[in-house]
């Protein structure tokens, strides 16, 4: 008896032991942050359309061909998982010639990167969550605090302003590198963090609320790319909108499964 009390024992150290060694290897993500081409009608603060001159069209060629040196098993894109088997028929109508790229992120790139790697689908991984932002303007009111309101409107459109400079100037690689530097995806999460947090008073947090159903949405964007992860993936590249960025890159930085590529060194 005692004799097969040790041997489990030892056997359970060397399963702990094996578990300790063994490594699995992780797998490479890289975040492509970017505006969108056509302007959402759901964004509360929305850059320019794309012009698509001759010159951008070469920009976006040159882009997609980075894109492809990456070698993604996987491009994530951000339509609703619901919408799979719709983007599945227009992938596979592309490829055969019968559909004409729309004026979006999700064609221009994602579309033509995934052709230049023999890719046999995009993977829908959105989440539309609820953003209302109505009962923060209403307690706003409620709590004298219009001013707040004010600040963050002001602090929201000099931002935009800023985008739509920099998208004018710089060429798209350019510009697609500035939108997921550090410091600008930190000014699209300070517009949660920093304003609309203080909306509300004592046990009222409106703002706050606000900013945790943001944090939730993005939370579910995450789980359905986790979702998708196969056995056989050894890169995935996201395409997304630029204020997803900042928490979907938090969120795969602690993830130790995974090993996440700036976006600038895919680019350049």
């Amino acid at each position: 008896m005692k004799h097969n009390v040790v041997l489990l024992i030892l056997l359970l150290l060397s399963a702990v032991s094996f578990g300790q060694v063994e490594k699995t290897e992780k797998v490479k993500i890289t975040l492509l942050g970017t505006f969108h081409f056509t302007p959402s009608t759901q964004d509360t603060y929305s850059t320019n359309e794309l012009q698509l001159t001759k010159q951008k069209q070469k920009e976006i060629e040159e882009v997609v061909l980075k894109l492809t040196r990456f070698n993604p098993d996987q491009i994530c894109i951000e339509m609703p998982t619901n919408k799979q088997e719709g983007i599945d028929r227009q992938y596979q109508q592309y490829l055969e010639g019968t559909y004409e790229l729309e004026l979006n992120e999700i064609d221009l790139l994602g579309f033509q990167t995934a052709k230049r790697l023999d890719l046999p689908r995009l993977t829908c991984v959105n989440y539309l969550g609820k953003y209302n932002i109505k009962p923060v303007e209403e307690a706003a009111k409620i709590y004298e605090q219009q001013h707040l309101l004010e600040e963050t409107n002001q602090y929201g459109q000099g931002f935009v302003q800023e985008m739509n400079e920099m998208g004018k100037n710089l060429s798209l690689t350019d510009n697609l590198i500035y939108l997921n530097d550090d410091n600008t995806l930190n000014k699209n999460l300070q517009l949660y963090t920093k304003y609309y947090t203080k909306i509300g008073s004592g046990d009222n947090y409106e703002g706050t609320e606000l900013v945790a159903g943001w944090y939730k949405t993005n939370l579910h964007i995450y789980t359905n790319i986790l979702r998708q992860v196969q056995p056989t993936d050894k890169a995935i590249l996201v395409i997304y909108g630029q204020g997803h960025i900042p928490l979907l890159k938090h969120f795969f930085e602690s993830n130790p499964d995974f090993e996440v590529i700036d976006i600038k060194s895919v680019l350049e």
